[in-house]
C-alpha cells in the first residue's frame, strides 16, 4: 500500500480500536486531525503513520492523563519517554492484580471457613511437641497481621536471607519457618528462621542466633498460595484446641516445608502450621 493511501474515518477506528465518535471528538479538540478533508463532502481521510499518533493517545490514556494533558504532553513526549512510563504502569497494574488475586483467594478461604461453622474441625490436625531448637533469625515490621501485610515482608526478608549467604555460614536442620512478636495484633515482627545445628559463630548484621523455646502444639499441613491459608487456618486450630479444653499459647510457626522461586508455582507451595497451646493444670500431656 503506498503512502497516498488515505483511509476512511470507518476503517481507520476499526484499525486503531477506536469509535468513529471518539475520532471526531479528537478532531473537534485538536488532538489528532484527519490527514484531509474532501470540501465537497467533509469526508475525513487518515494515513497509516496517524495510526501511531493514535497509539501514543491511547497509551497516554491508559495512564490516567485527561486529554487536554495528552495533547500537551504528545508534541514534547520521546517514544523512550513515553515506553517507560508505560512500563512503570505495568508494574502497577501488575501489582494491583496481584493484590486483587490475593484477597479473591481470601475472600474464598473466608467462604470456606464460614460454611465449616457448627462442624467438626478440621480431621487433619495433630497434636505433637516440638524440642526447643536454635535458629538464625532476620526480623522486619509488618503493619498488621493478614496476607497482604506479611507476604510482601516475607519476601523481603527471604531475600535478605540470601543476599547475606546464611545458608553457606552455617549446618541446616530444618526448612526455614515463619513466627511473629507483636502486642494486641499492632506493631507485628515478623521473623524469619533458619534451624541450625549449632550456635554459628559472628553473622552479618542484622542476622541473629536464638534458642526458640519447647512447645507443644496443634499441628496441620496446608498447600497453596498464603492468601488462601490464612488466616482461616489457625480459626481451625484455636477450635481444634478449644475443643479439647486446651489454652492457645504464643503466636503461631509456619514451616515452609516446600519453598518455591517461581510465582507461578506458588499453588506448590507446602507450609506445616503449628499453634502452641497448653494443658490445664494436672492434665497428661504425654
Amino acid at each position: 500500500m503506498h503512502a497516498g493511501v488515505r483511509f476512511s474515518i470507518g476503517e481507520f477506528a476499526r484499525l486503531g480500536g477506536v469509535s468513529v465518535r471518539t475520532l471526531r471528538h479528537y478532531d473537534e479538540i485538536g488532538l489528532l486531525r484527519p490527514a484531509t478533508v474532501d470540501s465537497d463532502t467533509g469526508y475525513r481521510g487518515y494515513s497509516a503513520r496517524q495510526l501511531g499518533q493514535l497509539n501514543r493517545i491511547m497509551a497516554l490514556k491508559e495512564l490516567g492523563l485527561s486529554l487536554t494533558q495528552a495533547r500537551r504532553l504528545l508534541d514534547g513526549i520521546t517514544l523512550d519517554e513515553l515506553r517507560g512510563m508505560l512500563m512503570l504502569r505495568r508494574a502497577q497494574l501488575e501489582h494491583e492484580l496481584e493484590q486483587h488475586k490475593n484477597q479473591l483467594l481470601g475472600v474464598e478461604g473466608r467462604l470456606r471457613s464460614i460454611a465449616r461453622e457448627g462442624t467438626m474441625p478440621a480431621d487433619d490436625i495433630v497434636d505433637k511437641r516440638i524440642p526447643a531448637m536454635g535458629v538464625v533469625v532476620i526480623a522486619a515490621q509488618a503493619p498488621a497481621f493478614g496476607p497482604e501485610n506479611i507476604v510482601p515482608v516475607v519476601n523481603r526478608l527471604a531475600e535478605q536471607f540470601d543476599q547475606l549467604g546464611i545458608h553457606d555460614r552455617v549446618k541446616e536442620a530444618g526448612p526455614r519457618l515463619i513466627f511473629y512478636e507483636y502486642r494486641n495484633g499492632e506493631n507485628v515482627t515478623v521473623h524469619l528462621a533458619l534451624p541450625v545445628t549449632d550456635a554459628p559463630g559472628e553473622l552479618p548484621a542484622p542476622a541473629q542466633y536464638r534458642v526458640l523455646p519447647q512447645v507443644e502444639a496443634a499441628i496441620t499441613v496446608r498447600s497453596g498460595p498464603a492468601a488462601s491459608i490464612f488466616p482461616m487456618v489457625y480459626h481451625d486450630l484455636a477450635r481444634w484446641i478449644d475443643e479439647r479444653g486446651y489454652h492457645a499459647a504464643g503466636p503461631g510457626r509456619e514451616v515452609w516445608v516446600n519453598e518455591v522461586d517461581d510465582i507461578a508455582d506458588v499453588a506448590q507451595q507446602v507450609f506445616e502450621i503449628q499453634l502452641p497451646f497448653t494443658r490445664p493444670a494436672g492434665t497428661d500431656g504425654t
